[in-house]
């Protein structure tokens, strides 16, 4: 291999993504975790995947669960993508104490402040590495505001620029 893990990473950290929070689990116990690498899998039917490490705390009740909700983050939600990527975040029932949320079509979390929310079942486990990949088969969904969405970029938050006309 002519690259480190560090250089791949940080390689990996030069294409621009979306944020977004995975949220699952059941009244009152629901949880959230940061999430970057989400994407569109399949129009018929309607599939997404997010990408989620083994070690997550997160993995096992999102797989006993068998629903979650993927979160598409605002220009202003730095503060909550950090919150639920942290490890110190409080256990359940608490970690939605300070982020508002209602209840989507699969009856997990829809976070207030989210631009857009993809309520999903879960369809397929797949393994990928370090990783299980996540395939959600999409129940509902809602643009829930007209806000810009968060960037993720060389390690740094960042916001879309108006386009120049």
């Amino acid at each position: 291999m002519a690259f480190d893990d560090r250089e791949f990473r940080d390689t990996l950290g030069r294409f621009a993504t979306g944020v977004t929070v995975v949220t699952t689990g059941t009244d009152p116990n629901f949880v959230g975790m940061t999430v970057q690498s989400f994407s569109s899998l399949s129009l018929d039917p309607p599939l997404v995947l997010v990408c989620v490490t083994k070690s997550a705390s997160t993995l096992p009740l999102l797989k006993e669960t068998g629903a979650f909700t993927v979160n598409v983050l605002a220009d202003n939600d730095a503060d909550l993508s950090n919150f639920f990527a942290s490890s110190k975040r409080p256990p359940p029932p608490h970690q939605f104490n300070d982020a508002p949320y209602t209840l989507g079509a699969t009856g997990q979390p829809r976070l207030n402040s989210a631009t857009t929310v993809f309520d999903c079942r879960l369809h397929e486990v797949l393994e990928g590495g370090d990783h299980e990949i996540i395939v959600g088969r999409v129940e509902a969904i809602a643009r829930q505001n007209e806000a810009s969405p968060i960037i993720f970029f060389g390690g740094e938050y960042r916001s879309l620029a108006p386009s120049g006309d």
